[in-house]
């Protein structure tokens, strides 16, 4: 397993970005690092799970990155999860390609693998604290996340949502066995984020997510608007609730 970085960095307002990617067994996994344009201790990462016909850079991973790296002082990783960006064709959630990933052997699995392997790389680097690690992922990045914060005791805390026990994308991808099985094993502090009126989850499914997870401390913001929209304060308030916890 190697980590091998791409291309030249880029630099944003305090950010610095690096493409990288990680051969695991056999396969390669394209991820985007950002860090504190200057920094000179150890800090915290953030995982950031980009949601069902995202990838990597899209814009809200930029969003995300640049206010963890540039503004928090954090690190941040991104990855593409499979069939997405540079793995994949995926681009919009009614693809043909998006309904055969979830039918698939073990996908939920297998990204957990992947971002084990991608924490154990970049947690050698002088510049990533391995003590402060937090999880952002939300949709899809809450259908493969929940799941890793579950299995992996490094993540601190997480913030999670858009995602339930019921709605089509549970029927698309049969997510919701995954969602009893590790939801109650989450025992890391959780902020999760809902919108009240979306179309993929039902709102009574999220809440049943969000009553399964085993957390003793659990946050739930609920927001109107259809599933790809976002409360007007909802990265501040998520940021802040990672940094109480890093």
């Amino acid at each position: 397993m190697t980590l091998q970085w791409t291309d030249d960095s880029s630099f944003f307002e305090g950010s610095n970005e690096r493409p990288f990617t990680i051969d695991r067994e056999g396969s390669s996994v394209p991820g985007i690092f950002w860090q504190p344009e200057t920094n000179s201790a150890p800090t915290a990462i953030v995982m950031l799970g980009h949601g069902g016909s995202g990838h990597k850079r899209n814009e809200r991973m930029l969003i995300l990155g640049r206010l963890f790296s540039g503004t928090y002082g954090w690190c941040a990783v991104s990855i593409d999860g499979p069939v997405h960006g540079d793995r994949g064709p995926v681009t919009q959630a009614t693809d043909p390609a998006y309904a055969a990933l979830w039918k698939q052997p073990d996908p939920v699995a297998d990204m957990i693998d992947d971002w084990k392997a991608v924490l154990d790389q970049l947690s050698s680097l002088d510049v990533v604290d391995e003590a402060r690690v937090g999880y952002w992922g939300v949709s899809m990045g809450t259908m493969f996340g929940l799941p890793l914060v579950a299995s992996d005791k490094r993540i601190r805390v997480a913030v999670l949502g858009k995602a339930g026990m019921t709605g089509s994308s549970v029927r698309r991808s049969n997510i919701g066995p995954q969602f009893e099985r590790f939801a109650p094993k989450v025992s890391q502090p959780v902020l999760f984020t809902m919108q009240w009126d979306d179309e993929r989850f039902d709102r009574d499914g999220q809440l049943e997510l969000y009553d399964r997870i085993g957390s003793a401390d659990k946050r739930l913001h609920a927001y109107p608007g259809v599933h790809v929209d976002n409360g007007p304060e909802a990265f501040d308030v998520q940021a802040e609730f990672l940094y109480r916890h890093l």
